[in-house]
């Protein structure tokens, strides 16, 4: 398993702003991380920013009182978090000195002394492009390189040692377009997409055809009649033998001949905790579904393991003459640690307390809803093929231009795409919702128990 270190947009423009305050000297914080994927995955969920008066600092060298985070210490390890010393190279000197080594030595010798597990901890050294590099100290105060670190920010930035190679022949054309470096940045990534239906199934496939190397494909349900209009490589065959929309996809990527990974789960995101984990290992999600209980979830991944999402939402509303009255559609893009779908507006609080009935208590649910204490939520909508490829298409070019700067216009400036073919409008939008109070509370805080903080999952502690 590589050793994997994240951090968010908020933490890392933090960590920036204070390893370089503009004195061309050291400076140092530290990292409190969560972890996931058998603790081998850092996130990072609190910096403490070491303060400049405290330390010997130089160009190349900074000493600081470590008694300073002694008081964290008890926390983390009864929380099992780990700790990661992050310090400036204001010259710009692309390895850890013999002073670093001797100072991390030091340093890690005496966190391995508090900690009675053998759980990894670390440090790195931020640049000042902008770019990180880093090690893990093991018990036996060993060095070993961080193979992959991901900064998710407007841009998703992923730097990463010993890269999978790929087949130049299948990729050729996508490689003139994006160049050999994105083409081997996609290979190497993992990509969730949660619902292989209207959006979901025209994500698959571009994301495939791209060169992604591993898709992780979520979707309970088989393939019924009614999906054929808008369900690629689906056939009526498949219909009439109750294919699951996940093996339809798996078939079709299997023989595309591009060697995609993937995985595939038949079954609800609550329903079974395996899904979630190799949710929490992809490097970015994509929400193909209507379910609000579900888009809530991917919500909650996204920020308990820094995974930045791309949720796809597509409106067909009927005059119930037989026209339509509106054709419209939006791509929400969510950083961890800033405003949420709920905060959005995507959902309300109600409606999600009405969709996690629905999933848990049917009965209550129509009660309910019969009694005029909720609005029924579950009502199909109208989906066409054409509608739902321009939704999908506009998503994965959004994620495109996310890893490799497509655009003239700065990242920085939207997080939203909105269309309508109604009035035929494609516009940008930047959000100024409120940040998410309590996810935020979560961000990176990977594994913990229950998972996710959602009580149905306190049966699956010891699975962590």
């Amino acid at each position: 398993m590589k050793n994997h270190f994240k951090i968010s947009k908020k933490h890392y423009k933090d960590l920036r702003n204070h390893l370089f305050p503009g004195d061309g000297k050291e400076a140092v914080s530290i990292a409190v991380c969560g972890r996931a994927n058998s603790g081998d995955t850092f996130l990072v969920h609190e910096l403490i920013n070491i303060p400049y008066h405290l330390c010997e600092r130089e160009a190349d060298f900074i000493k600081w009182p470590t008694n300073l985070i002694s008081d964290k210490l008890p926390s983390m390890m009864s929380k099992n978090q780990a700790l990661f010393k992050i310090h400036s190279h204001p010259g710009g000197f692309e390895e850890f000195s013999e002073l670093d080594d001797i100072s991390d030595l030091d340093l890690f010798d005496s966190i391995y002394g508090w900690f009675d597990n053998n759980s990894l901890h670390g440090s790195l050294v931020l640049l000042p492009n902008g770019n990180l590099f880093g090690r893990v100290i093991t018990p036996d105060l060993a060095f070993k390189r961080i193979d992959k670190i991901t900064i998710v920010n407007h841009s998703i930035k992923i730097l990463e040692d010993n890269k999978v190679a790929f087949d130049d022949s299948l990729n050729l054309r996508n490689r003139q377009t994006l160049g050999k470096g994105t083409q081997l940045l996609l290979k190497n990534m993992a990509i969730g997409i949660v619902g292989c239906s209207g959006t979901g199934s025209p994500v698959i496939e571009q994301l495939a055809r791209l060169g992604v190397g591993k898709l992780v494909l979520i979707d309970p349900d088989i393939i019924e009649d009614k999906n054929l209009n808008r369900i690629i490589n689906s056939k009526k065959e498949d219909a009439d033998n109750k294919e699951f929309k996940v093996a339809i996809a798996k078939n079709a990527i299997d023989q595309m001949g591009f060697s995609t990974e993937v995985i595939t789960h038949s079954t609800n995101l609550y329903d079974d905790i395996s899904v979630i984990q190799d949710l929490s290992s992809c490097d970015v999600l994509f929400g193909c579904m209507d379910s609000i209980d579900g888009r809530h979830l991917l919500n909650c991944i996204s920020s308990f393991y820094l995974i930045p999402y791309f949720d796809i939402g597509v409106k067909i509303i009927s005059d119930k003459k037989g026209g339509i009255d509106q054709i419209c559609g939006s791509i929400h893009y969510i950083l961890p640690g800033e405003s949420s779908l709920l905060t959005r507006g995507v959902y309300t609080s109600e409606e999600l307390r009405s969709a996690n009935m629905l999933r848990t208590d049917p009965s209550e649910y129509e009660k309910q809803k019969k009694s005029g204490y909720i609005t029924d939520i579950n009502v199909e909508a109208p989906a066409v093929i054409s509608i739902n490829m321009l939704a999908a298409s506009l998503a994965v070019n959004e994620f495109l231009s996310r890893i490799h700067n497509i655009k003239t216009e700065e990242l920085s400036e939207y997080d939203i795409i909105r269309f309508s073919l109604s009035d035929y409008y494609f516009m940008n939008e930047k959000s100024n919702h409120n940040t998410d109070i309590y996810l935020n509370k979560y961000i990176g805080r990977g594994d913990i128990i229950p998972l996710l903080n959602i009580s149905s999952f306190s049966n699956y502690g010891k699975s962590l």
